[in-house]
């Protein structure tokens, strides 16, 4: 049971669900992976900052995050990240007169500099989400996509939920966000992403698995670990690290 100390409560789960009526029930996220051209990465981050800076000074309405990714196959890949959106947000937000400005400034100073961009809209599920307090201040996330089993996804989220459940109860400071592909990426799909403060804290958490033993005996916790890796064809796992200093609305 050691691997589920990232790869159950690194949550960021797909979870095909309808899409309710709030904003705060929707949470969208806008995020774009970009990676600038080889041997260009000052220059990159120098132009990008500006940018930043620039579509501060012009009213961007929204605020953007930035990570970099420190281990795995995207390594030197940047991420930047808008949520909490609906996707009436979208509609508004593409149709500012500001969009018109940043455009051209962004293709004139960054995009020579990118070598490749993609970008994909995700939906949290916040009913499967344990997000720590307002004010806590996390630097390092730990990302697992794994790729369903089309048959195989009812089971995979029940799992999760389980997992989820036992967490929640026993009041754990392991904290994890669980959200769904709503456009653009591969899928059927799951991520997980989970919170750290520092590197040390990817160790594994003994009271996690104790929680889990607790509640379901060994050949219970057992049980339910097959369900979760029957659940999937493969997972592909990366780290990234927040970038404060390339972000944008007071990170």
């Amino acid at each position: 049971m050691s691997r589920f100390r990232w790869i159950t409560a690194t949550l960021v789960v797909t979870l095909f669900t309808a899409v309710p009526a709030s904003a705060q029930d929707e949470y969208l996220t806008m995020a774009y992976e970009i990676t600038p051209k080889a041997g260009s990465v000052a220059g990159f981050e120098a132009a990008l900052k500006a940018h930043m800076e620039f579509r501060e000074a012009n009213g961007d309405p929204w605020d953007w995050t930035f990570y970099q990714v420190m281990v795995g196959d995207k390594l030197g890949t940047y991420i930047a990240r808008s949520g909490g959106h609906s996707w009436a947000d979208f509609d508004e937000y593409f149709n500012t007169d500001f969009n018109e400005v940043a455009g051209p400034h962004w293709d004139a100073t960054v995009q020579p500099l990118v070598e490749s961009a993609r970008n994909a809209i995700d939906q949290r599920n916040q009913g499967l989400s344990n997000v720590p307090e307002a004010g806590d201040e996390y630097s390092l996330f730990n990302v697992s996509t794994f790729y369903l089993k089309p048959d195989m996804q009812e089971s995979f989220t029940e799992v999760l939920g389980e997992f989820h459940r036992v967490i929640t109860e026993a009041d754990l400071p392991f904290y994890y966000v669980m959200s769904m592909p709503a456009a653009g990426g591969d899928g059927p799909s799951m991520s997980i992403v989970g919170f750290a403060k520092s590197w040390s804290e990817f160790s594994e958490d003994p009271a996690v698995n104790q929680a889990l033993l607790d509640e379901f005996g060994e050949e219970g916790t057992q049980e339910l670990s097959r369900k979760f890796s029957a659940g999937f064809h493969y997972y592909e796992n990366y780290v990234v690290m927040a970038r404060p200093d390339l972000s944008s609305g007071g990170m």
